[in-house]
């Protein structure tokens, strides 16, 4: 097929199935509505063109450049696009489904409202790369190289991430849910509002880093490194900090509920206001701590240090504090109120069931 025949179809809205356009140079065109089917694309130049609502199903698209181009609308199913080269290029509203992006160039690319759905981008590059509210869920994302990379509003499922290239990732406002970061040194991101529930984040070095208001619900720390990080307002109900190292961390109201701290290092930290209740604490050191108005209702205490902590009406009710240390802590504690405790008991369905 011709080009002009092509850019003629194109704009008359017509489908067009089975071409053969590898090589072809389509530098500078602009195009707008037209559906491609079973094409191949393979080594095409699209450099600098605009693309507007484009959709490629099926499509071989092999290092195809479209560097400086503008996409906007477009949509590529079940296509393939190893080392494609989308340099400087402008993403609007471009979704991605069953793709093959293996080794693909985003460099300095600007997306906005993209979404990539079931694809590889094994050894992506998508380094100085801008995304906002872009999505890439249950996606491979093997050795995905973020350097330098701007994300805002950000999200990401299932994905691997111990092998990324993270250096001076700029991050705010972020989802990745259920990632692996296991071991990773996180020390140079910025990740306050993120959204790392379910995340695997084993022995990560995540030391002085601001994770304030983050969520981290049911996400794995264990033996991480969390010392000094502000998490004030952190939400890390069900998490597991078994072995963690929060000294001197701020934990001003976070929430800790039913999660497990035991043998974590929570010397010098700061948990005024914060929610513990039901937490496993056995054999946890809370040395010189600040426990002002604390809630450990419910923990499990036993075995934990509270040696040189600062109390303020901080409630142990209901605590299990078998072994555990008070040496030289000072203020007040809220012990069990027998009439909560019984009023805990209360369940509305066995009440219902009776009447």
């Amino acid at each position: 097929m011709r080009l002009d025949d092509l850019i003629e179809r194109i704009a008359l809205d017509l489908p067009i199935e089975g071409a053969p356009l590898a090589g072809c140079d389509l530098a500078g065109v602009s195009l707008e509505g037209g559906m491609l089917v079973n094409c191949d694309f393979g080594g095409a130049r699209f450099r600098g063109a605009t693309l507007r609502k484009l959709q490629f199903a099926q499509c071989n698209l092999a290092e195809t450049d479209f560097t400086e181009a503008m996409l906007d609308g477009c949509q590529f199913v079940s296509s393939a696009l190893p080392r494609a080269r989308f340099g400087r290029a402008r993403l609007n509203g471009v979704q991605l489904g069953r793709c093959n992006l293996q080794q693909a160039d985003f460099g300095e690319a600007v997306m906005e409202t993209c979404a990539f759905a079931d694809v590889d981008l094994s050894d992506a590059r998508l380094t100085g790369a801008r995304l906002a509210t872009t999505a890439i869920v249950e996606s491979v994302v093997t050795r995905i190289d973020l350097t330098r990379a701007v994300l805002r509003g950000f999200t990401m499922t299932k994905g691997d991430l111990r092998e990324a290239g993270l250096d001076g990732l700029d991050v705010d406002t972020m989802v990745i849910m259920d990632a692996d970061l296991s071991g990773r040194d996180l020390r140079a991101l910025r990740l306050a509002r993120a959204n790392l529930m379910k995340a695997k984040l084993a022995g990560c070095n995540l030391s002085g880093v601001d994770l304030s208001q983050g969520l981290f619900m049911e996400a794995d720390l264990r033996q991480a490194d969390l010392s000094g990080c502000n998490l004030t307002m952190a939400l890390m109900i069900g998490a597991d900090l078994t072995g963690a190292n929060l000294e001197g961390a701020d934990l001003t109201s976070a929430n800790l509920s039913g999660a497990k701290t035991r043998g974590a290092n929570l010397n010098r930290a700061i948990l005024t206001n914060a929610i513990v209740e039901q937490a496993d604490c056995t054999a946890a050191r809370f040395e010189r701590a600040r426990l002002d108005f604390a809630q450990f209702s419910y923990a499990t205490l036993d075995a934990a240090s509270f040696t040189n902590a600062r109390f303020h009406r901080t409630s142990l009710h209901g605590a299990t504090t078998d072994g555990t240390l008070f040496t030289h802590a000072s203020g007040s504690t809220l012990p069990t109120d027998p009439a909560r405790a019984v009023a805990d008991l209360y369940e509305p369905r066995r009440v219902a069931r009776r009447a």
